[in-house]
């Protein structure tokens, strides 16, 4: 088996330095950096944009070729690249998970001193992202005690803050007023449930539904609920919010009036689906009232709307609405990031191009074309963001977006000691047994929190340089523990948990001193 891996492994690599080789560019004497990034249309404009930045802002910088590489951004391929030393100059991922991880096995180059110094550094966009474009780094004092400070090691491409769009035109059709921008649980309830009693028709087949799906986690969050405790160091996930979450998920499912599908009715829907895909197309033409995501889905909304302008139709009629909430207020934010290829021979040249994802002239590419929310926050203030010239449509719900950013809005949970990856499965299982009625709630939980403790102790006994930090948040976790049970104020620095951070301050239980 061993002899097996190490054949495949080799064919990877050689692959990949095949692949590498025969890039256009790839031989020529012109600075030449490459992009792991998706395909999507805007990278042309996005490169084109570079160049004349580059020129005017830095005129005695070579001129740099961007060459966008699609092929190879599977995880699989960015570790096995990097690890072979052929790995692309700049590297994007989504979310702090994947920078994390690649981060832990040395494929990523610290850029903080660098960010300060070329003006991309952490203040220049939202504090609500940022534990998505940091990593803790060891250092060992004098007297060779070790302690951890987060650095940077990405900037944002752009960043996304979700919420619930709403097709005006569903509610019109069945004679009911949209929701208003903050709502509760029971208001959700409530409202999807008259919803799809008058859109559907009695004694038939039901095609109409409120949303495709509910996150049980989000819902928890705006109860106290989680997967980690104040420090990472544990699981928290087998409490009463994400009991509630779990069981309330499951009646909307099947309780009638059903406000959510089951996922053999998403299967169907998906391959009976259209253009979009299969719940975009289902919230287009008003089978879902409701649609989660971010800015970006303006995109294809655009494209919707211009397919209906061409045959005489109006644009989709839409506007924005928060998750609903039991207590508090949430949006869950994420990242595409890009970051710089760690054993790159062109890392100057790469920090040019980070460079400019700061700057004005990037951040306008993404107010024009509608891909979720500039880097730098300043630019969601203009006009032409909250108020697109040509989309009359759209305003309202651009402003939204970047309010919820500013103010609600926190990244995924994440624990050190466990590959977010593994979390992620866990979870979903979890989700699955309890849906299709194998487990109950309370017991899928608990079978979670087991397994994830397990997770983390064997992260600790593979990797001892984990140690550390972990006995550093244990001490961390116990003295906020103290604070707690005797009522007093607990100091954010203390906090490692994103997710926490906000509860506390929602409470009012952290110091705000500290």
């Amino acid at each position: 088996m061993k002899r097996l891996f190490a054949t495949i492994l080799a064919i990877l690599v050689l692959a990949s330095v095949y692949t590498w080789r025969t890039l256009p560019g790839a031989a020529g004497d012109a600075p030449v950096l490459y992009w792991v990034t998706d395909a999507n249309p805007a990278r042309a404009e996005q490169i084109r944009t570079f160049k004349q930045w580059l020129r005017k802002t830095y005129p005695d910088a070579p001129d740099i070729t961007i060459l966008v590489d699609t092929a190879n951004t599977s995880p699989e391929k960015v570790l096995v690249q990097g690890v072979s030393g052929v790995c692309a100059d700049l590297i994007d991922h989504s979310g702090g998970s994947a920078l994390r991880f690649r981060k832990s096995v040395g494929l990523l180059e610290d850029l903080t001193d660098d960010a300060a110094r070329m003006g991309f550094d952490l203040s220049k966009t939202y504090p609500a992202i940022v534990p998505e474009l940091v990593a803790p780094v060891k250092t060992v004092d004098a007297d060779g005690r070790a302690t951890y400070v987060e650095r940077q090691f990405a900037f944002p491409c752009n960043v996304t803050a979700e919420m619930l769009w709403i097709n005006r035109e569903a509610f019109a059709k069945a004679g009911l007023e949209p929701p208003a921008r903050r709502w509760t649980v029971d208001e959700f309830e409530r409202v999807g449930r008259e919803f799809v009693l008058r859109a559907n028709p009695s004694n038939a087949i039901q095609r109409v539904f409120f949303i495709a799906d509910v996150q049980p986690l989000l819902l928890a969050n705006s109860a106290g609920g989680c997967l980690f405790n104040e420090t990472a160091t544990a699981p928290a996930v087998n409490r009463q919010p994400m009991i509630d979450a779990f069981k309330l998920r499951h009646r909307w499912t099947f309780e009638s009036p059903r406000l959510l599908p089951t996922s053999s009715e998403r299967s169907s829907f998906a391959a009976s689906s259209g253009y979009g895909g299969a719940g975009l197309a289902m919230f287009a033409q008003g089978n879902y009232a409701l649609i989660y995501g971010g800015r970006y889905l303006t995109i294809q909304f655009r494209k919707i709307s211009d397919e209906r302008i061409a045959v005489g139709g109006r644009p989709m009629d839409l506007a924005i609405c928060e998750m609903p909430h039991w207590t508090m207020p949430i949006s869950r934010t994420f990242t595409r990031a890009t970051a710089i290829y760690a054993g790159g021979r062109q890392k100057e040249l790469a920090k040019y191009f980070l460079a400019f994802l700061a700057s004005e002239a990037y951040n306008l590419n993404i107010v024009a074309d509608g891909d979720s929310l500039p880097p730098d926050p300043r630019y969601t203030r203009l006009e032409a963001f909250r108020r697109p010239k040509d989309r009359p449509d759209e305003w309202g719900s651009h402003e939204a977006l970047a309010e919820t950013m500013d103010m609600i809005a926190v990244p995924g949970e994440s624990s050190p000691f466990v590959i977010d990856d593994v979390v992620n499965r866990l979870l979903e299982k979890a989700q699955d047994y309890h849906i299709n009625n194998l487990k109950s709630a309370e017991q899928a939980l608990a079978d979670l929190e087991r397994e994830m403790a397990a997770e983390i102790r064997r992260s600790l006994d593979e990797d001892p340089d984990l140690l550390p930090l972990y006995e550093a948040r244990l001490a961390a976790q116990a003295e906020i523990d103290a604070l707690r049970a005797r009522g007093a104020k607990v100091p954010l620095s203390l906090i490692s948990n994103p997710y926490h951070r906000r509860w506390y301050v929602f409470n009012g239980w952290a110091d705000p001193e500290n």
